[in-house]
């Protein structure tokens, strides 16, 4: 267990991912273990760019996801009915949510009637159903036939739904910091919980694919032709991408008092501001940095104890070497092994660092550490120990997990293994 300097640790007990790779963590793992990456042709509305720039989406059919995860929950809480107020983003969360929760062992009594709530990270919302509405409205639709995208798009839907399906009584939340979304709804959650307002915690993040977030990117001309090649010499920027990640945490105590094995412990959380630029990190990291340096400090640890990084890595230029400088200036000359994973999931924004959280855990788990999918030629004068390829780390015991967001909204995490 990590020496957290609060009295109260925090278990992670339960997992669920949704996105490029398909449905489940088990869905992941198998992605991970073959190289096999989920990018592929967006066909999610009709678009030029579609050829030019392939994209992270889910390609399953949610409704029926819904429907098939945890019938009776969901059938009590509405149904079909409930379906059509969910936005895409709300339902992708909600697969992850509902496969996190059952894997934790959580009846839907114990969320009801315990100390439960949900923090969920988001960017994108409810947008997609919006452009919907709004191109349905422009091209003579009653304005009737298009009022449902007002109970699609807001935020505050996501975490709402959530409490309301699976009957969390607590504080529901929604957080938005960009891509460093998912990553402070945990590290948040995991917070409420040492503070002692909470025994557990849902928390993770969820973001769809949408024409603003889509053709943004594009125009910001940080999108790649063939997919992202994190700290690659050649990369040529990212791809975006959609899923959920979300993860149960509660207290040490609330979990062994019902029997629960702790998939893995939530040791430390960072979290800084740089404030340098709209879209772009500070040149010499300086968030970066802190956010990595809190994380590690407030689980109890020492910097060479961190045997794996899970890298930001979205293959633009400003943001690789930004992360390769602040990890070399941390770290020095202990060269810890690091690997980005947007090549298998996209750039899923708020999703991101809440599925990267599962692919930590799952390291933990498995002793592997996923390799760099798209390296082929490392940039001159990174200075940090990219993994070419899958690496069995038998010993591993701690990992960090950054995540960095427009605005310089930066977060990192700190994952120990559960013994």
């Amino acid at each position: 267990m990590p020496t957290h300097p609060s009295s109260q640790q925090v278990a992670i007990t339960g997992l669920g991912v949704i996105g490029a790779t398909g449905r489940g963590v088990a869905a992941m793992d198998q992605a991970l273990a073959q190289g096999r990456d989920g990018l592929g042709r967006l066909d999610l509305w009709q678009c030029e760019l579609a050829a030019d720039f392939p994209v992270g989406q889910y390609r399953g059919n949610l409704d029926n996801d819904l429907r098939e995860a945890r019938p009776g929950t969901f059938a009590a809480r509405g149904g079909d009915r409930l379906l059509q107020r969910m936005s895409r983003s709300d339902k992708l969360s909600m697969v992850a949510a509902l496969e996190a929760v059952a894997q934790a062992g959580l009846t839907a009594t114990a969320l009801a009637e315990g100390r439960t709530g949900c923090y969920l990270g988001q960017s994108v919302c409810g947008t997609l159903q919006s452009e919907q509405a709004y191109a349905a409205y422009r091209g003579g639709a009653r304005r009737r036939e298009t009022l449902m995208a007002l109970f699609q798009h807001e935020g505050a839907n996501g975490p709402d739904h959530l409490a309301d399906v699976l009957g969390l009584p607590g504080p529901a939340l929604s957080f938005m910091t960009a891509c460093s979304s998912g990553a402070n709804a945990i590290g948040l959650a995991a917070e409420a919980i040492r503070r002692g307002e909470a025994d557990i915690m849902l928390a993770g993040g969820g973001d769809s694919l949408s024409r603003i977030a889509f053709y943004g990117f594009c125009s910001l001309q940080v999108t790649s032709p063939d997919g992202p090649r994190p700290f690659d010499a050649a990369r040529r920027g990212m791809s975006v991408g959609e899923g959920a990640g979300m993860v149960v945490l509660e207290s040490a105590a609330h979990a062994a008092a019902r029997g629960a094995r702790p998939l893995a412990w939530l040791g430390g959380y960072g979290h800084s501001c740089d404030a340098h630029h709209l879209t772009a990190p500070h040149p010499e990291g300086h968030g970066a940095l802190a956010a990595m340096r809190q994380a590690v400090s407030r689980a109890g640890l020492k910097l060479a104890d961190i045997g794996y990084i899970n890298a930001h890595g979205t293959a633009t230029q400003d943001n690789d070497n930004t992360e390769a400088l602040a990890v070399r200036t941390l770290f020095g000359e202990n060269a810890v092994p690091i690997s980005s994973v947007k090549r298998w999931f996209g750039h899923t924004l708020a999703a991101s660092g809440a599925i990267e959280a599962a692919v930590c855990v799952r390291a933990l788990q498995q002793g592997v550490l996923p390799l760099n999918l798209g390296l082929r030629e490392l940039f001159a004068g990174a200075g940090v120990d990219v993994l070419r390829e899958d690496r069995k780390a038998p010993g591993l015991r701690h990992v960090l997990s950054n995540s960095f967001g427009f605005g310089g909204n930066n977060a990192a995490l700190v994952f120990s293994r559960a013994e």
